[in-house]
């Protein structure tokens, strides 16, 4: 797949060092998105051409696997075990990416002359909460957010992986300067339950939007009973289909937040 269409940089902060893939030029508003356990293949760079296609600058940071190379949850999440940039088995401890993540966004901001949008997919759907705390994140979207220690019991699924103290600074920042979390999910996905999505309903009150599609035994779209990525990997490009009226919500959002 030719990727003559990005143009990259090596972007340096928080003595840590990643590739940046970018598509346009700054005069759009900036979409960061972070790439989910899967890796970076050729759904998530389609997702990227589709959110610069529909008006933003987009930044895609290559954080780990191989860039454009097959689906390999199992090859990545042995990775970023042992990472210390992603600190997945301590979820009361920030990861140090997200500092990294949230010096990107500020650059995004100078760049792009404004605050910006971000999504996070899967074990990094929570890291949206923690950049939050920066004023450059205006519309923060959780896609199918999930964590090592999410799965099992209702106080688990509850949970965000998010320390503490950041999500406490999310939750005061959204009402403090009117900022909406878009949430994605599958409503029968074992990984992002929908007792996450009560926790943030609870959490976030009317600065909550949950956006849910229909993966229940014979559905009318077909989709998999443990369908999970609705941007990637289960994202069908069909007229009305659920995860284009998603995509679709999800454009709607950066549009209102970030132009406004």
């Amino acid at each position: 797949m030719s990727l003559s269409d990005f143009t990259t940089f090596d972007f340096f902060a928080e003595r840590i060092k990643h590739k940046v893939y970018k598509l346009g030029d700054g005069s759009k508003p900036g979409v960061l998105i972070i790439q989910e356990l899967p890796g970076i293949g050729e759904q998530t760079i389609a997702l990227a051409r589709r959110l610069h296609a529909d008006g933003f600058t987009v930044y895609l940071p290559h954080l780990f696997g191989e860039f454009n190379a097959p689906v390999e949850p199992l090859k990545n999440l042995g990775r970023l075990c042992i990472n210390l940039e992603f600190r997945l088995l301590a979820n009361r401890r920030r990861s140090p990416i997200s500092n990294w993540l949230r010096a990107l966004s500020r650059k995004m901001q100078d760049e792009c002359n404004g605050p910006v949008g971000a999504i996070g997919m899967c074990l990094t759907g929570g890291f949206v909460l923690t950049l939050m705390m920066d004023d450059s994140i205006a519309a923060p979207v959780m896609s199918q957010p999930s964590h090592l220690g999410g799965v099992g019991g209702r106080e688990r699924q509850e949970t965000l992986g998010v320390p503490a103290e950041d999500l406490r600074a999310a939750v005061a920042r959204a009402k403090k300067d009117n900022v909406d979390v878009l949430g994605l999910r599958f409503t029968n996905d074992p990984i992002c339950t929908n007792a996450r999505f009560n926790k943030m309903e609870e959490l976030f009150g009317e600065h909550f939007r949950r956006f849910e599609i229909d993966s229940s035994l014979f559905n009318k779209w077909g989709n998999r009973l443990a369908a999970h990525s609705v941007l990637t990997l289960e994202f069908k490009d069909e007229p009305n289909h659920p995860t284009v009226k998603a995509y679709d919500h999800v454009v709607e959002f950066f549009h209102e937040k970030l132009e406004s």
